[in-house]
């Protein structure tokens, strides 16, 4: 039970982060000049590219941090703290205003920067698929986990497959709420996270 509750919230802190409907105006932009066939190759490679980047940060994340010596309680910590900021550029509008640039935009291929990294699985979500990596120790969840991401990636298309109808429907206004509501989403879990392992580093706090 406490696997599956562990799942579900990593979940939820996930689609938080990559947030797929907020980052909409970004994609819109950076595709603005873009036929129908380069659509959709770069939204398939976004989205293969995301499942495999989460993927590989969750079965090899926790070992490349063991080399560096560095004590997970500590990356938990560190990682906590790095979603709140991430929460509060949500709330703020400023999460992605730094890739509206026309050197971007000039890219023949943007699939691979900045849409998959880091536009969607940036180090919040990296982060944050080490950290769930090291709560689970059974194969049969982190399977789960495996299909948490594919289930991400399926999200991702579909946003971005009718980006421009959604985009329409909510405007810029319901764009921002959307997002700003996953950011105080994201920054509620996330003080949580930072209140767990600040009990495992400083015992004396509990």
């Amino acid at each position: 039970m406490g696997d599956i509750t562990e799942l579900i919230k990593t979940f939820v802190i996930l689609l938080a982060i990559i947030d797929p409907i907020g980052n909409l105006p970004v994609y819109i932009s950076l595709t603005a000049k873009k036929t129908n066939e380069e659509h959709n190759s770069i939204i398939f490679k976004t989205c293969c590219a995301s499942v495999a980047l989460l993927t590989v940060s969750f079965l090899f994340g926790k070992y490349i941090v063991s080399f560096f010596g560095i004590q997970m309680p500590a990356f938990k910590l560190i990682g906590g703290i790095f979603l709140v900021y991430i929460a509060f550029t949500m709330l703020t509008d400023s999460k992605t205003s730094h890739l509206l640039s026309e050197e971007g935009d000039a890219k023949n291929d943007i699939a691979l920067m900045p849409m998959t990294f880091p536009l969607f699985i940036g180090p919040a979500a990296i982060s944050l698929v080490i950290i769930q990596s090291s709560e689970f120790t059974l194969w049969s969840a982190k399977l789960i986990s495996i299909a948490e991401f594919v289930l991400i990636g399926v999200l991702i298309w579909i946003s971005l497959t009718l980006a421009n109808r959604i985009s329409q429907f909510l405007g810029k206004g319901g764009i921002k709420f959307i997002t700003q509501i996953m950011g105080l989403l994201l920054g509620s879990l996330a003080i949580g996270i930072i209140a767990d392992e600040l009990k495992v580093l400083l015992p004396g706090l509990s």
